[in-house]
């Protein structure tokens, strides 16, 4: 009678090549198999070894466990967040309560503190009063255009910490 399981359709991308492995929507890391690796043209650019995301996950786990550092702890799991969301959101749903304190309170006020010190990539849009005149042609900076939330703040009062100012986007 055939197979009775439901599969979803495949993701339809119009990227290829070292772009896939700089979005961290689609990057894999090193679980990408040796054919999505020719089919999304970039074999030689990953180091040969394939490893899965529940060997991913726990490589990190343990090296979030062999550090002291709480700020330090989220600076990791945010590097990993930048590089790979699917691997992020992995260690949230199988380990929330062990890293929910790394990415949230008490650590989260630190983190926003220190946000602009160590800033790497766009995880949002600044508007300050002197783009006005120009916020309508700026939401086409914007990178995606599958946005689906938008979170608006004065930044007064940001989770209870109070102002910590653009660099509190963290």
């Amino acid at each position: 009678a055939g197979c009775s399981k439901k599969f979803r359709a495949p993701l339809n991308i119009s990227v290829r090549g070292p772009d896939i492995l700089t979005d961290p929507l689609f990057n894999k890391g090193t679980a990408f198999k040796s054919g999505e690796r020719d089919r999304l043209r970039f074999r030689g650019l990953l180091p040969p070894r394939v490893t899965n995301i529940m060997q991913q996950k726990e490589k990190l786990m343990n090296m979030l466990r062999n550090e002291d550092s709480s700020i330090r702890k989220n600076i990791m799991l945010e590097d990993v967040h930048d590089r790979n969301e699917t691997l992020y959101h992995r260690i949230l749903v199988d380990h929330i309560d062990e890293v929910a304190p790394l990415i949230y309170t008490p650590t989260v006020g630190q983190a926003c503190k220190e946000f602009g010190d160590r800033y790497r990539r766009p995880r949002g849009m600044y508007f300050t009063k002197e783009d006005r005149g120009h916020m309508a042609s700026m939401v086409y900076n914007w990178p995606s255009n599958d946005v689906h939330v938008i979170c608006v703040t004065d930044g007064s009062r940001i989770l209870g910490l109070g102002d910590l100012g653009a660099n509190g986007m963290g």
